[in-house]
C-alpha cells in the first residue's frame, strides 16, 4: 500500500523551508513551481508598517501598488486589527436569515458615503464575488420588473472584473488567458475601451474618443436587441491598461445610452473605491452615478477578505414584496462581522485622516514627477491615472507605439531594477502600474519616483537606448 510522505511543516522564521514548502505546496497565481525554484521561491513578507512592507531576508520595499490594490490606508493598522479583534470575541457569526450590528452599521454607512441613491449592500469576501453577485442582482431586477428576456451582460475588451470562472469573461486581463476554458458564454458582449492614448476608432482627441467609444456601446445594444441586454459593467479608471482615464464625456453619454435602452450600469469599484481617485469612489470622479456599484479592497484596506455589490433604490425596490421578490442569493461569509467591523474602522480612518484629499494632492505631485520621467525617458511612451491609480505604457517607439517584444524581458528588468531601489512593483509586459497607500507623503512620493526612474535607466541602457 502506497504510503503519503511525511510533510515538515517549516518553522515561521526558516526562509529556506518556506520557499521550498512554497514551491512543492503552494499554488502561486503568477508563477508555477518550475518558475518559483528558479526564483529561490516567493517574496515572503513578515513585516509592514507605513507604505513598506519588510521580506523574510531582511529587505525593505516601498509598497507601490498597495498590496494588491486594497491597502488604502496603510500597513500596521492597529486599530483595525483591535476591531477584528474585539469583534471575534464577541459574535464571528450570524445566523441563517439575521445579521449583526456591526453587519448592519457597515451596511448603513456605505449608504452615507456612497453617491446618489445607492443604499442597499449585498456584502462578498471579495471583488469576484461581489460583480458575480452585480450580475445577478441585475438579471434578478429585470426578471422581477416584467423584463426577463434581459440576460446578456455587456462589458470592455482589456477590462479585469474578476478571476472566478463567470467574471473572467467580463474582461481579456493578459494574466487570465481564456484559451483553455473556450467557449465564450454567450451572454458575454464586449466594446472596446475607452483609451485615449490608443483609440480604438483613430479619435484624434480624448473628447473624440470618449465619443466614439461610447455610442459603441450603443451600437452593441442595438446589434443585440436592447430587451437582450441586463447590463454594462465599467470599472471607472481601468486598471489592468495602467489607469486608462477615459475622455471627457464617456460617461455622461453612457449614463444616457443605458437610460435610453433600459440597461442597468454597473461601476466596478473594487479598485477605484474608498478615495483611491481622489474623491471617495470612481463615480464622483466623472460625475455619474450608477444603478449598481461593486466594491473590496479598500473596503477593509485589505484587512480582512470583504466586498460587496450595493444597489440604487431603484433596483433594491424591486426586490420588496411577496417571498418570490426577495434576491436569493448567498455566500457562507455573507456579511461576516469582523470583516465589517474592519471596514467600519476602516472609513473611520479614512475620514479622520483626510486620505481621500491626501490622495488628490499627493496624486497631483506624483503626476507631475512622471510626466519628468517620461519627458526623460523615451520608452515611456504615456503617463495616465488620476489620484494615486497611476501607470506609464512602455513603447519601442513612440510615433508607431510599437510594444517591446516579449523575449526582452523589459518588465522583469524594471521589477528587478525598483527592487533593487527598495520598491515592490510587479512590473507588467508594458506597463508599470503605481497605487500606493492613500497615506504616502511627498517625500515618499519623491523617493517612489525617483526609483522608477532609475529603473527605467538601467532597462534603457540594458536594451541599448
Amino acid at each position: 500500500m502506497a504510503t503519503t510522505p511525511r510533510v515538515n511543516v517549516p518553522a515561521p522564521d526558516d526562509a529556506r523551508g518556506l520557499h521550498m514548502a512554497a514551491v512543492d505546496h503552494l499554488f502561486v497565481g503568477t508563477r508555477n513551481a518550475t518558475q518559483l525554484a528558479e526564483e529561490g521561491g516567493p517574496l515572503m513578507l513578515v513585516g509592514s508598517d507605513g507604505i513598506y512592507v519588510d521580506d523574510i531576508e531582511g529587505n525593505r520595499y516601498i509598497d507601490g501598488i498597495g498590496g494588491m490594490y486594497f491597502r488604502n490606508t496603510g500597513h500596521g493598522r492597529d486599530e483595525v486589527a483591535e476591531a477584528i479583534y474585539t469583534q471575534l470575541k464577541d459574535v464571528s457569526m450570524h445566523v441563517y436569515a439575521g445579521s449583526t450590528p456591526s453587519t448592519v452599521r457597515l451596511a448603513a454607512k456605505l449608504a452615507e458615503v456612497t453617491p446618489g441613491d445607492l443604499a442597499k449592500t449585498f456584502f462578498t469576501s471579495g471583488g469576484s464575488e461581489s460583480n458575480e453577485s452585480a450580475l445577478k442582482l441585475a438579471q434578478g431586477y429585470h426578471n422581477r420588473v416584467g423584463e426577463r428576456g434581459r440576460y446578456k451582460v455587456i462589458s470592455r475588451k482589456g477590462s479585469y472584473h474578476g478571476a472566478t470562472w463567470g467574471t473572467m469573461w467580463l474582461g481579456s486581463h493578459p494574466f487570465l488567458p481564456r484559451e483553455e476554458y473556450q467557449p465564450v458564454p454567450s451572454h458575454v458582449v464586449h466594446i472596446a475601451d475607452p483609451n485615449p492614448y490608443r483609440c480604438p476608432f483613430g479619435g484624434e482627441t480624448p473628447e473624440q474618443c470618449a465619443e466614439l467609444c461610447a455610442n459603441s456601446l450603443e451600437e452593441a445594444i442595438l446589434f443585440h436587441s436592447p430587451d437582450s441586454i441586463s447590463a454594462f459593467i465599467a470599472e471607472t479608471v481601468s486598471q489592468p491598461l495602467g489607469g486608462v482615464v477615459p475622455g471627457p464625456g464617456y460617461y455622461e453619454r453612457v449614463r444616457e445610452i443605458c437610460d435610453k435602452y433600459g440597461v442597468l450600469l454597473i461601476f466596478d469599484e473594487v479598485i477605484t473605491g474608498f478615495g483611491r481617485t481622489g474623491k471617495w469612489f470612481g463615480a464622483d470622479t466623472v460625475g455619474v452615478t450608477p444603478d449598481i456599484m461593486t466594491i473590496a479592497k479598500g473596503l477593509t484596506g485589505g484587512y480582512f477578505p470583504m466586498g460587496g455589490a450595493i444597489a440604487s433604490k431603484r433596483v433594491s425596490d424591486a426586490f420588496t414584496g411577496g417571498p418570490d421578490a426577495t434576491f436569493k442569493h448567498m455566500f457562507t461569509y455573507t456579511g461576516h462581522p469582523a470583516g465589517c467591523a474592519a471596514g467600519l474602522a476602516n472609513l473611520e480612518i479614512i475620514e479622520r485622516e483626510g486620505l481621500v484629499e491626501n490622495c488628490r494632492i499627493q496624486g497631483e505631485r506624483l503626476w507631475d514627477r512622471l510626466q519628468e520621467i517620461k519627458d526623460k525617458h523615451p520608452i515611456v511612451g504615456d503617463v495616465r491615472g488620476i489620484g494615486l491609480l497611476q501607470g506609464l505604457e512602455l513603447v519601442r517607439d513612440r510615433v508607431t507605439k510599437e510594444h517591446w517584444p516579449a523575449s526582452t524581458e523589459i518588465g522583469p528588468k524594471i521589477t528587478q531594477g525598483l527592487m533593487d531601489r527598495g520598491v515592490w512593483i510587479r512590473v507588467g509586459s508594458y506597463i508599470i502600474p503605481l497605487a500606493p497607500p492613500l497615506t504616502i507623503t511627498a517625500n515618499e512620493v519623491d523617493e517612489l519616483a525617483a526609483a522608477v526612474d532609475g529603473a527605467i535607466g538601467d532597462a534603457e541602457r540594458a536594451l541599448g537606448v
